[in-house]
């Protein structure tokens, strides 16, 4: 992938144009000359629709008021500490679900993180005992001035907070829409985790300039980058969860059937105290490039688990939060292509969105702690698992559309180019739920899947879960899903 910076020799940016190997310039590059994507820095040229581009002009401008920007980040589910009145020693802040709770605005430790493209770049930390919000309306910028009481651990060892506090930052900055950006990050003496500042256009110092031109310059070098991707050879794979339910509604935990590895094994839930239950039961199918096989491998799996559960009284629930204080997730696992932020919004687009039209009445509870846009985790054997969505092997049905959704999506991300999360209403009635809002918008959607010349081999597979959708179809979470899978026993 080759790459072009596009500027206007905004402040500090000199330190970091001596050290760039990519192009760039004051102006984009025209016609032959045209590379393949534009990486904005500042916001003083327009957003052009007619190439791919990182750090969108339209989310610095959003990412510049800082009202708008906390709304965003709380929408999805991250607190904030900025587009408020920040007073000494605390604050009330809404929630979600309505009521109000104090929020405590001392600082125990305080870290900044610069990312680039879904990752942390370093970490810089400065601790101490508290550190006390200072004046209501005094500005944020004018108590940081002073950055040299700033450490850098980097990210090899980090602490425990100092992993929370990249892993916040990475979520921040997809979630305004960025691509990179400098982000602080604060700890409460309680070990909460705020957004304190955001830089969507950050004011460089050497070691920051260095950190930005490395992770630019690997970015830009041309690579093999989607070879297997055009032969449609992305490999899929999966660990759907489901939960174990007795006779008298109570949670069955599935640590009492499954080890924690295997193709059939239990996930933990995380309790107050960091203490850890293993209450999910989790499938995890061989994985295939095909998705017909990845669907035969999962039923193995199921028969697997019914051998394995001897009480064969309970009942297997699937879907979001079939019961409180257990979410559950349709994790997707993808290799074979490269995890990109433009992969990223076209999952969040084309899947997750649409997906929210067939949501049961307790599905949305996981949101957004779990299922929030953009959720990812790299794999160690490479690729990557997309984390966003509720576990969607409520039917079969639902989930040959899902997975042949996500595998469709995954090898044509680059001509899938709608992006309605980039609208915060459109975000909102993601996480609220909004069936009337977002059915509006399925049908440009899907007219973009059409045009794929992979859709006829998926039509099958998808036009039952097109169908589902405009009827917004809800799923049933306390139905068994044994008998439509036809796993026996099942009552």
């Amino acid at each position: 992938m080759r790459a072009f910076l596009l500027h206007s020799g905004e402040p500090t940016l000199d330190l970091l144009l001596e050290r760039l190997r990519i192009p760039h310039g004051t102006k984009a590059p025209k016609g032959s000359e045209e590379l393949g994507v534009t990486i904005h820095w500042g916001t003083y040229h327009p957003d052009r629709g007619d190439r791919e581009v990182l750090q969108p002009v339209k989310s610095m401008l959003l990412a510049t008021n800082a009202r708008r920007a906390a709304e965003l980040l709380e929408l999805h589910g991250i607190d904030c500490a900025f587009g408020k009145q920040e007073g000494g020693d605390a604050r009330q802040t809404g929630r979600a679900g309505g009521g109000v709770r104090r929020q405590d605005n001392r600082w125990s430790h305080r870290f900044v993180v610069p990312v680039f493209h879904l990752q942390a770049l370093s970490l810089f930390h400065k601790p101490q005992t508290v550190f006390y919000g200072g004046r209501a309306g005094e500005s944020l910028a004018a108590r940081e001035e002073d950055e040299a009481d700033y450490a850098e651990i980097g990210r090899e060892q980090p602490s425990y907070y100092g992993v929370k506090a990249m892993r916040e930052a990475v979520k921040a900055v997809y979630a305004l829409g960025l691509d990179y950006g400098v982000i602080r990050i604060g700890v409460r003496p309680d070990g909460s985790l705020a957004v304190r500042g955001v830089e969507a256009v950050p004011h460089l110092t050497p070691r920051l300039a260095e950190l930005f031109a490395e992770a630019m310059n690997r970015y830009g070098e041309p690579a093999e980058e989607g070879a297997a991707a055009k032969r449609g050879d992305v490999m899929l794979g999966a660990d759907p969860e489901f939960l174990l339910l007795n006779r008298q509604g109570k949670v069955a935990f599935a640590s009492r059937f499954a080890e924690k590895d295997g193709p059939f094994g239990c996930d933990s839930i995380v309790l107050p105290g960091r203490r850890k239950i293993f209450a999910l039961a989790e499938l995890r199918p061989q994985p295939s490039a095909d998705v017909r096989e990845l669907i035969i491998h999962l039923h193995r799996t199921m028969q697997l688990a019914a051998k394995r559960i001897s009480d064969t009284e309970l009942i297997w629930l699937a879907g979001g939060m079939p019961v409180r204080g257990f979410p559950l997730g349709g994790h997707i696992h993808f290799s074979g292509v490269e995890l990109s932020s433009r992969l990223l919004r076209a999952l969040d687009n084309y899947v997750a969105l649409p997906l929210t039209l067939l949501e049961g009445e307790t599905t949305g509870a996981r949101k957004p702690r779990y299922g929030f846009l953009g959720d990812f985790r790299r794999q160690k054997h490479g690729g990557f698992e997309y984390r966003v969505l509720p576990s969607w092997m409520v039917s079969p049905t639902v989930t040959k559309g899902v997975l042949a959704l996500a595998k469709l999506v995954a090898g044509n991300d680059r001509a899938l180019k709608q992006r309605p999360l980039s609208d915060p209403e459109v975000v909102k009635a993601y996480y609220r739920g909004d069936k009337e809002r977002i059915r509006l918008l399925l049908p440009s959607l899907w007219r973009d899947l059409e045009r794929l010349p992979e859709y006829g081999r998926y039509e099958s597979y998808l036009l039952p879960l097109r169908r589902m959708m405009l009827r917004m179809k809800s799923w049933n979470e306390r139905e068994d899903i044994r008998p439509k899978w036809k796993i026996a026993p099942f009552r």
